[in-house]
């Protein structure tokens, strides 16, 4: 990387490094370089432990009342290549990373790499300035996504396990019925029930829809929130 373009990355992250190597790194695609002292992929191991944990306590921190179930969707949301990625986009940084020329033809998986390279870069910034510095610099990249954070989709089967375990300490029951229609258009049957309840039939196009119905029906018949 030319000094130039080293000076323009640390004014984008405002992060001056001791260690100007460990930007080089981070920059560096397994395409390019296989030694793994050289590319990020170790970076990027390290960089998606810290972030993880650095999200993680961050929720933990700002919402008490939410389950275990909800932190955990919401820490997944936050923290998935996906996310990772939209946050390099932002950043307009990805125009420094060293890719192979094949890599550079090849726009399959692109957002993968651009998900790898975030957590490559805050690795790199880990190893340079410690633990309460990334942290600091991790919620400010991601403030935008905090915000967006405090409403959590959860699915019927996922809301309906988490409310059986924490009463009854027991998952749901689900039951294969029957599977009719054409094999273009199958339609099967699956019945549902947790402890104490009757149980609940319905229908869908895959056993996991079929599923998800039943689950929808007997968290509406027992008005779960």
């Amino acid at each position: 990387m030319k000094k130039n373009d080293l000076a323009q990355v640390e004014k984008i992250l405002e992060i001056k490094f001791n260690n100007k190597s460990l930007i080089e790194q981070a920059f560096t695609h397994k395409s390019k370089s296989v030694n793994i002292n050289n590319n990020n992929e170790r970076l990027e191991f390290l960089g998606d432990r810290v972030l993880g944990l650095v999200i993680a306590s961050y929720l933990n921190d700002n919402y008490p009342k939410d389950s275990e179930g909800v932190l955990d969707k919401k820490l997944a949301s936050l923290v998935n290549k996906e996310t990772c990625s939209k946050i390099i986009s932002s950043l307009e940084i990805d125009r420094f990373l060293s890719l192979s020329e094949a890599q550079k033809q090849n726009k399959a998986g692109n957002k993968k790499i651009l998900g790898d390279l975030c957590e490559s870069i805050i690795g790199a910034v880990f190893m340079d300035k410690g633990f309460e510095q990334t942290k600091k610099f991790i919620l400010k990249i991601w403030k935008e996504n905090l915000k967006n954070t405090t409403q959590v989709f959860i699915d019927p089967k996922t809301k309906l396990q988490e409310y059986s375990l924490k009463l009854y300490k027991k998952l749901p029951v689900y039951k294969y019925i029957s599977n009719s229609g054409p094999s273009h258009k199958p339609n099967f049957r699956v019945s549902v029930s947790i402890e104490q309840s009757k149980s609940f039939v319905a229908t869908g196009t895959s056993k996991k829809n079929a599923e998800t119905n039943a689950a929808k029906k007997l968290i509406e018949y027992l008005k779960i929130k």
